[in-house]
């Protein structure tokens, strides 16, 4: 196989066994890599009822045809599990370095079932795959984790989050690149998984070498003619968005009961004046978005500043900057940290300082606090509710959906939650890239949600960073998806296999017992001033017009043959 590696390694922690399997041609072609393969085998190895903290949720980490190979931002890899935040089939796109080295070893894909009756971490080097203690390990934070581990490969590692089962604790690899949302961290806290250490010495195979370098260059031609990608993103970082929403009046603060207007304190030419710091780019990225300070600590990027500043009403940048780092030390997802933190002040009725910020931080990560279960346990264990600013159980970043309505209707309709990076109709409805939105409007918006859906769950199965859909096109990256595989892909055949991913991705939430009625927001969007309900509630039977589902979200058995699934 060109592209993919054909090999699948399932690891047992129950058993402490460990087997290979042949990654399927035809299941490689119809679902790519990362996020699809990992759905599709989440479908073989769960139920999707299973309890995502039980031995039985399986743990997937893949990669894609691209992952590791020249072609730009392609870097990322992927993990899928049950989210015991959601209780929804929860993808991250991660970057860094380990996705690489995980091509290098020659992995498709590594599933991670059963728990260890002791703590353990996993050690591949290229065909060698082992389990090993990790006693004298556990306790201890991402970083002690990583300087132990790292003279075997790259490291993957959970940090105190996970291992006291914080709902959004997460993966960080290499210290610098965490694996987002969703609680991945707790399922392998759950399992005793302290890490993964994967080090490779294998190329990838490339079918058509001459037609890929071809394309790789016209995909950094395009990359670096793009303003987003080449001057906002690689100058600043994510950071930009904060000026961007405030010019806008769009910037939520104090838990989505008003708009931040403090933009001094936070903003990217602050943190650029206040904090040296240089680029540290994932494998294969020309732009750079993330940036470390000179103890290689990270700086913020817009979602922490976000959920750690005007989310919780706090203006103190430095505080901001140290909360993110302990989310990196313990392995954290700030945003649903941050944005918990936000909906217990409106609840308590306390005003914010810095050292209560950190204070709350701390105990979430120890696993001190019950706001560890997220927003929408707490605050339902409290009988309010209505105060987790949460769709599906996740927390909404800090985009509103009231300000950019296109948005709005992909939060509902995510398979994940509230997660932007479903369909990222900031790029359309705000930065004015691929094309223009009006933001105000829901008129038309179906069509674009679920086009952006497609695309995006296509690209997380490539495996790439999702900020390259600001400047490629899905034409660009099938070129090179075909140069790579031989395998002819047109830009068509990519969106089709983003909607086969998304069906079957939803299939698994109905089969967990999700149902039309989780595709809303909270009860404050549709309040004075905000989304008519009305309006929204025709999108929403628009939109699953559009996707081929029944009234109720289901799809149709027609759907379900057209695209080729068959459970």
């Amino acid at each position: 196989m060109f592209g993919w590696t054909g090999r699948t390694i399932i690891v047992d922690l129950s058993s402490h066994s460990i087997t290979e399997s042949r990654t399927g041609v035809k299941q490689a072609r119809e679902y790519l890599g990362g996020r699809g393969l990992g759905i599709r085998l989440m479908h073989e190895f769960a139920d999707p009822l299973v309890d995502p903290l039980s031995p039985d949720n399986p743990l997937v980490f893949a990669t894609g045809p691209l992952t590791g190979t020249a072609a730009p931002m392609s870097g990322h890899y992927s993990l899928i599990t049950k989210s015991p935040l959601t209780h929804t089939i929860f993808d991250s796109n991660a970057g860094g370095h380990f996705g690489k080295a995980m091509k290098y070893a020659g992995i498709d894909a590594l599933v991670i079932t059963g728990r260890s009756e002791m703590p353990v971490y996993i050690s591949i080097y290229d065909e060698d795959v082992e389990l090993i203690a990790a006693d004298h390990l556990w306790g201890r934070d991402t970083r002690e984790t990583t300087l132990a581990l790292k003279e075997k490969g790259s490291v993957a590692c959970i940090g105190r989050a996970g291992e006291n089962k914080v709902r959004f604790a997460n993966f960080v690899s290499d210290n610098l690149y965490s694996s987002g949302r969703g609680g991945h961290g707790a399922v392998a806290g759950s399992k005793n998984l302290k890490a993964v250490v994967v080090q490779g010495t294998n190329d990838p195979l490339i079918a058509e070498t001459a037609t890929f370098e071809k394309a790789t260059e016209s995909a950094q031609r395009l990359l670096q003619a793009n303003p987003v990608t080449s001057k906002g993103l690689s100058v600043y970082g994510t950071s930009v968005m904060v000026n961007v929403l405030d010019h806008l009046d769009i910037l939520p603060s104090m838990n989505f009961r008003g708009n931040f207007h403090d933009l001094g304190s936070i903003s990217a030419e602050k943190i650029s004046k206040d904090y040296r710091s240089k680029k540290t780019p994932c494998d294969g990225c020309p732009l750079g978005c993330r940036k470390v300070l000179e103890d290689g600590s990270p700086l913020p990027d817009y979602d922490s500043l976000w959920a750690f500043g005007p989310a919780v009403g706090n203006n103190d940048l430095e505080s901001i900057v140290m909360a993110n780092d302990l989310c990196y030390v313990d392995g954290v997802d700030p945003v649903s940290c941050g944005a918990t933190i936000a909906s217990y002040l409106e609840m308590s009725g306390e005003g914010i300082d810095p050292a209560l910020l950190l204070q709350k931080v701390s105990e979430i990560s120890h696993g001190r606090s019950s706001l560890g279960e997220g927003s929408l346990s707490y605050m339902s264990s409290q009988g309010v509710k209505d105060l987790s600013m949460s769709s599906k159980g996740l927390e909404i970043p800090g985009y509103d959906p009231r300000g950019m309505l296109g948005l709005a209707l992909a939060y509902a309709t995510s398979n994940r939650g509230a997660c932007h990076m479903s369909a990222f109709m900031v790029g359309p409805e705000v930065l004015g890239k691929p094309v223009v939105l009006d933001r105000l409007v829901l008129q038309g918006k179906p069509g674009f949600v679920k086009l952006f859906q497609d695309f995006a769950a296509s690209m997380d199965s490539v495996v790439m960073c999702p900020f390259a859909s600001f400047a490629l096109s899905e034409g660009d990256v099938a070129a090179l998806i075909s140069a790579a595989t031989g395998v002819s892909y047109s830009p068509d055949d990519l969106l089709r296999t983003g909607e086969r991913i998304w069906n079957l991705e939803r299939l698994f939430n109905l089969g967990a017992g999700l149902t039309y009625q989780d595709d809303t927001l909270p009860r404050r969007m549709f309040s004075s001033g905000g989304i008519l309900e009305g309006e929204f509630e025709k999108a929403i039977a628009e939109y699953y017009q559009l996707r081929g589902w029944d009234s109720l979200g289901v799809p149709t058995t027609s759907k379900l043959e057209q695209l080729g699934i068959a459970l």
